[in-house]
């Protein structure tokens, strides 16, 4: 027992000294705020159509949260798998960028919300290390609930508005969510860093909330429609308005793009005429004309 207190406090000394002073005071800062959340996404795998990618920097984007620093993980990938990024301009090496962890900060002007947002990198290894760096983060500024946004691939059409569905770490949460509309999740199968992160949160008290946006597994490009509908959700319950405009004109054209991309393809016709009928038929409509 006193092994195992002493090894948490070498651990729990260790993640506080990875942040920054400058990082540590910011933080300190959300804690006279009433409402203080914390929302996070990751590139990755469970990032499909880019849902997740696409939704924190919208989010970013729209709020104008300032970044405050990052996480502080190098030993949590393993770089020939999770490749770092290269920029070479006429033969000539710009930039180089191992994969990112950026924390950034949005806080109304009447002292009543401030969110914390970790636009992250999906972890190869050394989930717990990371995870404790998040969960430091949230007892840091007194965080008791987390929403995590991911992406995955599913069989239904782009025609039809894209499922949105989520995932609670506690029974308490689940008529909250179902109230705006989320159906619950029915899944079993390997998991991302979100489920790892919603477990260990479970044990510190802190509420999770994750919110899963479906794409079509036939579409190979970023989905923004998915992205605007998880935004539209996530702002509902945020309790926040987002100019959401440029996300939508950004959904119309992915939409277009996909049309044109269906009508040159009589394999692709089919699949999706056969995608919304399942898809209506889920949903109670008829399966004729009447």
């Amino acid at each position: 027992m006193l092994e195992n207190f002493i090894s948490t406090l070498m651990e729990f000394g260790r993640v506080n000294r990875s942040m920054d002073e400058e990082l540590l005071r910011r933080l300190d800062s959300v804690k006279g705020f009433k409402t203080r959340l914390m929302i996070m996404g990751f590139s990755g795998w469970p990032d499909a159509g880019k849902v997740s990618s696409l939704s924190i920097k919208y989010l970013v984007s729209s709020l104008k949260a300032e970044r405050i620093g990052d996480l502080k993980v190098s030993g949590c990938y393993d770089l020939t798998s999770t490749r770092p990024l290269v920029a070479v301009s006429k033969g000539v090496l710009r930039d180089f960028r191992l994969p990112s962890n950026d924390l950034y900060l949005w806080a109304s002007g009447d002292h009543e919300k401030a969110f914390l947002i970790l636009m992250g990198s999906e972890p190869n290894m050394n989930w717990e290390e990371y995870t404790e760096q998040i969960l430091s983060i949230c007892d840091e500024c007194m965080i008791r609930r987390i929403y995590l946004i991911g992406g995955v691939l599913d069989l239904i059409p782009h025609t039809r508005r894209p499922r949105v569905k989520a995932v609670v770490n506690m029974e308490n949460l689940r008529r909250e969510v179902e109230a705006y509309g989320l159906k619950p999740i029915e899944y079993y199968g390997p998991a991302s860093i979100h489920s790892h992160i919603m477990t260990m949160a479970l044990r510190r008290g802190i509420e999770a909330i994750g919110i899963w946006g479906h794409s079509p597994s036939y579409v190979t490009i970023p989905n923004p429609k998915t992205a605007l509908h998880v935004l539209r959700v996530l702002s509902t319950m945020l309790d926040i308005k987002l100019d959401l405009g440029d996300l939508e004109r950004r959904a119309m054209e992915f939409e277009r793009e996909v049309d044109e991309a269906v009508e040159k393809n009589l394999e692709l016709q089919r699949l999706v005429r056969e995608l919304e009928r399942r898809y209506d038929e889920e949903l109670g409509a008829p399966p004729y004309i009447a």
